[in-house]
């Protein structure tokens, strides 16, 4: 079933696709003005993640605002801790608001965090960085089981369609899909910056916040009347 893109929905894709080819070649370019300028702490790259994460909890709890007396408690929840979901991610990256209050980290965070920030995604446990077990990994397997099982069942299975709709999970459109596999292609296999990171961040973001927003299953988080 083929549903009409919108005009936001365009305009986000575009803006993913221009920016991240601006960061991919960039980086090649010149390596280190890349790293310096486009991904920095507090820059466009990390702000606009920001700002898109924040637009993510809007439309979690406006849809749990709307649909509080059309949805099950479950589907309430659920899109409850999507919501929480974006909050934590935007908190995470700002850690927490402490460079912008020029609070001072802990002393556990000292020790144990990659930069010595207030934040989790940071901390190096046993030589591993959580970023990159839970963030990274973790994200991806999930990403991986999403795409690959989860969105083919729910198109053929009408049972799996249902449990899915009843936890309120948004399906990714078509091209939801393939930016997915292009993100990963582009910036996670074909980009060698070691900030690839931050673009993954920057870009899946927006995607995601897209597939949330704007899914194939849209009429689920639609009220009545």
């Amino acid at each position: 079933m083929l549903k009409k893109i919108s005009l936001i929905e365009k305009f986000a894709l575009a803006y993913v696709i221009i920016f991240t080819l601006i960061g991919f070649i960039w980086s090649y370019i010149d390596h280190d003005s890349f790293k310096l300028y486009y991904v920095m702490e507090d820059g466009f790259t990390e702000w606009s993640t920001v700002f898109v994460l924040i637009i993510g909890i809007f439309v979690c709890f406006r849809r749990v605002w709307l649909l509080k007396n059309q949805r099950a408690l479950l589907f309430l929840f659920m899109t409850s801790l999507l919501g929480l979901f974006f909050f934590f991610g935007a908190g995470e990256e700002i850690s927490w608001g402490q460079r912008l209050f020029n609070i001072e980290s802990s002393e556990f965070f000292h020790q144990n965090n990659a930069q010595g920030e207030t934040n989790l995604h940071n901390l190096v446990v046993n030589d591993t960085k959580l970023n990159k077990l839970i963030f990274g990994r973790g994200l991806g397997i999930l990403l991986f089981l999403y795409l690959v099982v989860l969105i083919p069942l729910y198109r053929r299975k009408d049972g799996v369609k249902l449990w899915v709709d009843k936890l309120a999970i948004p399906i990714a459109q078509n091209y939801q899909i393939v930016a997915y596999i292009a993100l990963l292609i582009v910036v996670q296999v074909l980009m060698a910056s070691s900030k690839k990171g931050e673009m993954l961040e920057f870009a899946g973001s927006i995607i995601f916040l897209l597939n949330v927003a704007y899914p194939y299953n849209k009429e689920n988080f639609m009220a009545k009347g």
